[in-house]
This record gives C-alpha cells, structure tokens and sequence, in this order.
C-alpha cells in the first residue's frame, strides 16, 4: 500500500472549511437580524435567563431554520468530497475521509471561535444581536463563554469526523 500525501487532502479541506464557516456565518448573521431569539440557546446563560422562554413563533422558526443550516452543511460536505475522493484505493477511504473531515470541521470550529464569537459578538456586538431587555448584560462580553463552546466543539467534531468517515467509507 502507497503512502498517502495528505497536503492536497487537508489543503482541500481547508478551503472547504473556510467555505462552510462563510455560508453558516452569513446564514447565522441573516437570521439573528430578522430574529435574535431563534439563537437564543448560543447566549451565555444570564443572557437566556433575562430575556426568558422563546415564543412559540421562534421555535416554529427555529425548526425551518435547523433544517435550512442542515441542508446547507450536507451540501458543502457533499461538494467537498470529489477532489478528496480523487485515485483512492478502498482500504484507505476512511482515513483520507477522516482526515478530511477533521480538518474541514475544526476550520469551522476556530473560525466560529475566534471570528463569530470573539470578534463580532463579543467585540463589536452590533445592536441587532442583543436580545430585548438583556442590553448591557455581561454574558455579552464573556469570553470564557465562548471559549468552552469552542472546546464543547473539539470532540463534536471529532465525533462527527468519525461517523462521516464510516459512513462515507460504507457507502462508496
């Protein structure tokens, strides 16, 4: 069995998760501008506890706009794949899929991390992401907060980067 060289697969990968953070950031942005409340759960706790239950409204949006985040994820997952698939032999499907998919899905974590969390909602906090009657809260300048999300994220995906791989692996 030929050694593999993983540069083109996780350079590949990295491209791909720059792509899926962008999508989901611009989609994440969008949503909390029509309506914040449906991100309610991704507030610090006194965030949550101040503004209280969501609506029902919200959870009915909250579920289209679940499916609709889903939907976008499957589809740069399965437009990621073809480069990464290109002259493999079966026996090593899974690890060049593991590869891939830990390093696509960890791109997506830090960029969550450090652009999304840290900088735009813990820096520049624009109006349209503060929740009615929580302005000032501290949960908004909580680092640490976003911090452990980040960390909460690590075997997120690593899990996920093992089940696709499987998965992956079975199917083709």
């Amino acid at each position: 069995m030929a050694v593999v060289n993983l540069i083109p697969i996780i350079t590949h990968a990295l491209v791909f998760g720059v792509v899926l953070a962008s999508i989901l950031f611009a989609t994440i942005l969008v949503v909390v501008r029509i309506n914040p409340e449906i991100m309610l759960r991704d507030y610090p706790p006194d965030v949550q506890a101040a503004h209280g239950p969501m609506s029902d409204r919200t959870k009915r949006q909250r579920l289209v706009v679940g499916i609709l985040v889903l939907g976008v994820m499957f589809g740069v997952i399965v437009a990621s794949l073809p480069p990464a698939l290109d002259d493999l032999e079966g026996t090593r499907l899974f690890p060049i899929l593991f590869v891939h998919f830990l390093v696509m899905f960890s791109v997506f974590n830090v960029l969550d991390w450090l652009l999304l969390d840290w900088l735009i909602v813990v820096r520049l906090r624009p109006s349209f992401l503060i929740l009615p009657g929580t302005a000032g809260m501290p949960g908004y300048r909580d680092y640490a907060f976003h911090f452990r999300g980040f960390l909460i994220g690590v075997p997120i995906t690593l899990a996920a980067s093992l089940l696709l791989a499987g998965l992956g692996a079975l199917l083709l």
